[in-house]
Formats: structure tokens, C-alpha cells, sequence
């Protein structure tokens, strides 16, 4: 390198406000800029006697000194460091060194070697200031409760607080990436939401990314977190770089949200029912009068075809069918209206099997109508049951006109079997088996909740009258089994003897 070289380099980087030093390592000599010891506070004088190893901040002389020794012996073609010199106040001031061995020997070894010098105090306390900003904000978040988490999209590492792998349940030492988190453990039905709240903060329609969504944990269940982020750096094209933000555990909130939600469904159905009690004890009122007039009519019918003998017994069966459903109506309605009020049971030891042929004899024509084959398969000697075997009737009478139309839409043998056997524990159990197409979805989940039907003319009622009226005698209403190939209804209630 000629002298007007040296000049030239030398002249460039002092006007950049660098320093430059030169060393010559065969006779160990150095040359430092003005500039040099201006940085530290030396006049040129000073500056020319001073020790550069001795100078290093003692936390600082290892690497430094390491970094140099692996740029003399050609470990690395460069040298470059950070660390603290002694100023002549006695005070440190961070300098950013760069160097090169620019002349070697024909073994190899080094015969000089030169490099710059910058000041970066001031950038390293700004640096340091937003550090320390970043572990009180990092503090003050966490100590209200929210987990910290910091994304690098060039390479995918993310880095994230205790308190956030205490919420997922990760290990301490189990590295982690942004795919580890979202979108791989968020819940399938929140990830359109999730992601959408991403793109548009990365794309700049939202200034901030803010969502709720439930996050899988270790143990493979769901919690519900919040999370907030927003775009720390970007490159020149305005790519975004890195992202951080928080994510705060609000599963218990959601609970109680969910929570209260059911309890007002549960109210509104409450209020639905008690309308429903009144309008059914005001009908129940008006139907006492027909339904009265009906048997009346019906005995007199009756009366006069026994004058006409034998010439009137062809109608006289079905008459007395007339009139011992008017009857049986009646003591519905009879019920209906102590159901409403909310009266006390009408109980006696009542025959299992004796409820099942009467209610079959009263389904047989409507089972006709369908189609409907009826199978019995009652055990005897039963049990007998401590009820009200017109809510007993009711109750069955529900379950077969369910199952006969739920077998109105197939096309092969359309058979409905009523089975009766004795329970583990000694009771009665009573099973009403249809071979339709199973429960409907809407009402899958609970087919005995009030006004859940898929019937275009029902009004959900039925069932969850009859669950009622079986939990009012000690017993249990519950659906056994719903496939393609039929439902199994069965109810069960505890003998007299019980």
C-alpha cells in the first residue's frame, strides 16, 4: 500500500468521524488518529503512550482480546468487536472496532495491520434504554396478568414468557416456533377468525391484532386466551420483520359467559313453560264441556242401538271405543289441568303390562293407518309400580306415536316393539324400539329439551312432558340407543314394593 494510499483511507474515515490506528507488529509500533485519543479525552501527546489492552473494561478484555488473536493467526478475515475504553475521566465509552492484517510473511504471519474505530456510546445507551424499557413494560404486563410473546418471521423462532409456556403447559427448555403455536393450536372453528385478525394487521387495515380464540395446551384441551400483537420492525420494502405482543388467560371469563347464557336459555324456557301451564289449564277448561258431551252423546247412542238389537250391534264396538276414549281424554285433561297447578299425584299400584295393552289397544288404529306392526315382549310376573297410570298412558302413548312416525318414511317392514323387563335394581323398565332412521341432528344432543322438534306441526313439548311426569314418579326417561337402523326409548320407575 503506497503512503498516498494511507493518506487517502486515513483522510476518508477521520471525515467520517472514525479513528484509524496502524500497527506495525514487526517492530510493534502504532499509529493512532488524533481522532484515537480525541474519543477518550487524550491530547496527541497522550495518546501516543497509552496501552490499548490496558484500557479495556475488564468485563470486555477477554472476547476483545480473543476476537484479535483469531484475526492475527487468520482464524477470521476480520476483526470486529464492541467494547468499553477507559476515557482519561476514568469513565467507559463504547467504541466499535474494525480491523484487517493488510501485509503477512511468507509463513504466514502477520507484519501489520490496520482498522478504524467509531464512538457508539450514545447508540448503545439508546439501545440499552429501549432494552430496559422492554423488561418494565415486560414486567408491568406480566405482573397484570399477560404472557409476553416475540416473533421473528424471517426465521420463525418465536421467544415467550414463562407465564405464557405456564398457559400451554411447554417445558422450559422445549424450543419453540411460530407454526408450534397458531395456526397449529388454535381451535379448527376460531382459525378463520384468528388469521383474518393477523392479515389485516399485517397489511395495515388494523393498526393493532387483537383477538380472542381458544388455544390448545398440553393436555390436549382447549383454553380460551386473547391475544394482542403489533409490528415491531419492518424492512425496506416494509416486509414485516417481527412482531410481539401479549396473550392473557380469559378461559374462566368465557366459562361464566357460557355459563350465564345457559342459565338465561333456562329461564327464558322457564317462562315458556309456566305460559305454556296456563294455556294449558285454560284449555283444558274449555275442552271438560265437549269432551263431557261427547260420552254423554255417545251413551245415549249406545242406549237406543240396544233397542234396535241386533240390527245395531255393528256399530255398537266402536261406540263403546268412542266413549271410552272420551272418557280416558277426560281424565287427561283432568290431569293437565293438576299438572298446571301443580297438584299432587293421583298414585296406586299400578300393572306395567296392564298399560302397555291399553295403550296399544288405543294406538291400533292410528299403527293401521302406518302400517305399523306392534311386537310385545312383556315380561310376567312384573313388579307392580306406585303411579298415575293415566300419565302412564300419556307417557307411553308419547313414546309410541314417536316411534310410529318415525318409521313413516321407510320403505321395508315397518315394526315397533314395546319390551317390559325387571331392572338391577328390582324396578320396572320399560323400552319402546322403533326401526326408523334414527334421532334427527337438532335434537341428537338433548331430545327431551322443551320445544326442540324437527316436526313441521310439533311444538317440542311431548318428550319433555314425559320426562317430567317420569322424574315426578322417582323413575328416569332416557334415549338407550339411535342409529340408522332405530331409537330405543326407555323409561324406568321403582316397584311399589320399593
Amino acid at each position: 500500500m503506497s503512503m498516498q494510499s494511507d493518506d487517502r483511507w486515513r483522510l476518508a474515515l477521520e471525515a467520517a468521524g472514525d479513528a484509524v490506528w496502524d500497527w506495525n507488529l514487526q517492530d510493534d509500533s502504532v499509529y493512532r488518529s488524533p481522532r484515537w485519543g480525541e474519543m477518550l479525552g487524550y491530547t496527541p501527546a497522550e495518546t501516543a503512550e497509552l496501552n490499548w489492552s490496558a484500557m479495556l473494561h475488564p468485563a470486555d478484555r477477554a472476547e476483545a482480546l480473543r476476537r484479535l488473536e483469531a484475526c492475527l493467526h487468520g482464524a477470521t478475515p476480520a476483526y470486529e468487536a464492541e467494547y468499553r475504553l477507559r476515557c482519561k475521566s476514568g469513565q467507559y465509552r463504547w467504541i466499535s472496532a474494525r480491523g484487517k492484517v493488510v501485509e503477512r510473511d511468507a509463513n504466514g504471519a502477520p507484519l501489520r495491520f490496520v482498522g478504524s474505530q467509531r464512538d457508539v456510546t450514545n447508540a448503545r445507551v439508546r439501545i440499552e434504554s429501549l432494552q430496559d424499557s422492554e423488561r418494565l413494560w415486560q414486567f408491568a404486563l406480566e405482573g397484570h396478568g399477560d404472557a409476553l410473546w416475540d416473533w421473528s418471521l424471517e426465521n420463525g423462532e418465536i421467544t415467550v414468557s414463562p407465564s405464557f409456556r405456564a398457559i400451554i403447559g411447554w417445558h422450559d427448555d422445549c424450543p419453540l416456533r411460530g407454526n408450534d403455536i397458531w395456526p397449529e393450536r388454535l381451535h379448527p372453528d376460531d382459525l378463520r377468525k384468528a388469521m383474518a385478525a393477523f392479515n389485516a394487521h399485517l397489511v395495515g387495515d388494523r393498526p393493532i391484532a387483537e383477538v380472542e380464540f381458544r388455544l390448545r395446551v398440553e393436555d390436549a384441551t382447549y383454553r380460551w386466551v386473547a391475544l394482542r400483537g403489533k409490528i415491531m420492525e419492518r424492512d425496506a420494502s416494509g416486509k414485516p420483520l417481527r412482531l410481539i405482543g401479549t396473550v392473557r388467560d380469559v378461559h374462566d371469563r368465557h366459562l361464566i359467559v357460557e355459563r350465564e347464557k345457559r342459565q338465561e336459555q333456562e329461564l327464558a324456557r322457564a317462562a315458556r313453560l309456566i305460559h305454556v301451564g296456563e294455556m294449558a289449564s285454560a284449555l283444558a277448561h274449555e275442552l271438560n264441556q265437549p269432551l263431557t258431551a261427547l260420552r254423554n252423546f255417545s251413551g245415549v247412542a249406545l242406549r237406543r242401538l240396544e233397542e234396535l238389537g241386533a240390527a245395531g250391534a255393528r256399530i255398537q264396538e266402536p261406540l263403546k271405543m268412542i266413549a271410552e276414549q272420551a272418557l280416558r281424554a277426560g281424565e287427561i285433561v283432568h290431569r293437565v289441568r293438576g299438572f298446571a297447578r301443580k297438584g299432587g299425584l293421583v298414585t296406586a299400584p299400578v300393572a306395567i303390562n296392564d298399560v302397555v295393552h291399553a295403550t296399544v289397544s288405543f294406538a291400533e288404529f292410528e299403527a293401521r293407518a302406518h302400517a305399523v306392526h306392534f311386537v310385545l315382549d312383556l315380561t310376567e310376573p312384573l313388579p307392580p309400580v306406585q303411579a298415575d297410570q293415566v300419565q302412564l298412558e300419556q307417557v307411553l302413548s308419547n313414546l309410541v306415536k314417536n316411534g310410529i312416525d318415525a318409521m313413516s318414511a321407510i320403505s321395508g317392514e315397518r315394526v315397533l316393539v314395546i319390551r317390559t323387563r325387571v331392572g338391577a335394581d328390582g324396578g320396572v323398565e320399560i323400552a319402546v324400539i322403533d326401526h326408523g332412521e334414527g334421532l334427527a341432528e337438532a335434537v341428537r344432543g338433548d331430545p327431551f329439551a322443551p320445544f326442540a322438534t324437527t316436526k313441521p306441526d310439533g311444538v317440542g313439548l311431548g318428550l319433555a312432558i314425559c320426562r317430567t311426569i317420569v322424574e315426578n314418579h322417582s323413575g328416569r326417561l332416557w334415549v338407550e340407543s339411535s342409529t340408522a337402523q332405530g331409537t330405543t326409548f326407555c323409561f324406568s320407575l321403582p316397584s311399589a314394593a320399593a
